[in-house]
């Protein structure tokens, strides 16, 4: 798993581009076919200031049960995914 964040964080950092003013990574757990916006939403309700100038890097993790997807409660979590 630590592979996977190592990798994960690689690619995040090869995604900034100069002409945005600020790369934001954000992570939330929730339901595995969450439609288009609907994170951003989220964490707009949760009062988070989501500027769409900026570069918003959003994780959303999904649980998992015999390889098939499992829908997970909205929760934001990025404190814990980015200590």
């Amino acid at each position: 798993m630590q592979s996977l964040h190592s990798r994960l964080a690689k690619l995040e950092g090869a995604a900034f581009s100069p002409m945005h003013r600020k790369r934001v990574l954000w992570a939330i757990q929730g339901p595995h076919n969450m439609p288009e916006g609907a994170a951003v939403a989220f964490l707009r309700e949760c009062g988070h200031a989501v500027r769409d100038e900026d570069l918003n890097i959003i994780r959303i993790v999904v649980g998992a049960e015999e390889g098939r997807p499992v829908d997970l409660p909205l929760k934001y979590i990025s404190r814990e995914c980015y200590q």
